[in-house]
């Protein structure tokens, strides 16, 4: 299998190694097996689709080598089965609307595979790929009334769901969380507002969350659900369906920061008064990087989020009512999120330029 230059395989259908096996399973259920080997590496990860845990490999020899990338087939299935209609139609309208604007027109005809998040999340993983290289993605859910909707997107690398991501984490857990001859059964997840991660089963009853992003371990909270009564339920909801809507221009307010480069934004002084989509706007053209923080659950937008742009989706129907996605950056990706989660749930500040 090939990686891309974005370090993400082609996860729709994952490749699963032992030494001298390889095999292609379906992304839904993912089962994983780390080897501890020379130095505590992590020397494979065995991804499997069906019912039974996946064994670890020997880690009583160091000689054992680590699989290369030809070691794992590079003849995939195309990963559409299951997929609901509806749900590539939805994904080929919203790449078609993206693509007509500057930062996206690599995504015109590009092709997408798709991969169940969950199980019971109706979202759905959209890869969007060029020539075979991982170029953006998106994530799709549904609201409350079971239309389809997009939770998230983005360009450039460093999306969620990357392989590599997974596999250094799986290094570091190995070495404080899990036993190295623990069994794994690893499943991706997403939950709103915006949290995209990785839960780790091990066959010792154990249960590790990952972030699907950063790969950092997640609270322990996010594998009981008890971090949600912190969440507020007040999300601004919409009446125009989003799949009737038009991707705008980006608006860029400037270039991309690091919010932790200067923790000035901390001080009340700074805090702002953001409730609605006018507010946010008029707030960037006049200070134009602001942070978002979520006290307590931070990590379920992958914050504090560095904020310096949005993309407003429009309706013919209702074109002074917006849909707004504000742009936030991580390694290179440009991510777009839901103005309406982020009101509801914390807290914007102003950082001086």
């Amino acid at each position: 299998m090939k990686k891309n230059h974005s370090g993400h395989y082609s996860i729709g259908m994952i490749a699963a190694v032992l030494i001298g096996l390889s095999a292609v399973c379906p992304f839904a259920s993912i089962h994983a097996a780390p080897s501890v080997a020379q130095g505590n590496n992590l020397n494979s990860v065995s991804l499997y689709n069906e019912s039974s845990w996946v064994p670890p490999l020997n880690s009583t020899s160091p000689a054992t080598p680590s699989p290369s990338q030809d070691d794992v087939s590079a003849s995939f299935p195309t990963g559409e089965q299951g997929v609901p209609a509806d749900v590539k139609q939805a994904a080929d309208n919203m790449v078609q609307s993206l693509s007509s604007q500057p930062p996206f027109v690599s995504w015109k005809d590009a092709e997408l595979s798709y991969h169940a998040l969950g199980p019971g999340t109706h979202s759905w993983l959209v890869q969007v790929n060029r020539a075979g290289e991982y170029i953006g993605y998106l994530i799709i859910g549904s609201d409350s009334n079971g239309a389809y909707q997009l939770n998230e997107y983005g360009n450039g690398p460093g999306g969620p769901y990357s392989m590599d991501v997974l596999r250094q984490s799986l290094v570091s857990l190995t070495e404080t969380d899990l036993s190295s001859i623990d069994k794994l059964q690893v499943t991706p997840m997403y939950e709103e507002p915006l949290l995209a991660y990785w839960l780790v089963r091990s066959s010792t009853g154990g249960e590790i969350c990952i972030d699907a992003v950063t790969g950092d371990p997640l609270p322990v909270e996010v594998a009981d659900g008890s971090w949600k009564h912190k969440l507020q339920n007040n999300a601004f909801s919409s009446s125009i369906p989003f799949l009737k809507t038009q991707a705008q221009a980006v608006t860029v307010s400037s270039a991309p920061f690091d919010p932790y480069d200067d923790l000035g934004w901390l001080q009340p002084k700074q805090k702002l008064s953001v409730r609605n989509t006018g507010q946010f706007m008029d707030t960037l053209s006049i200070s134009p990087r602001i942070i978002f923080s979520a006290t307590g659950i931070n990590f379920a937008f992958g914050g504090p989020l560095s904020i310096s742009g949005y993309q407003s989706w429009i309706s013919p129907d209702h074109p002074s009512q917006p849909i707004l996605y504000a742009l936030t950056h991580h390694n290179g990706l440009s991510r777009f999120v839901p103005l309406k989660q982020l009101l509801s749930a914390g807290e914007f500040y102003h950082l001086d330029s």
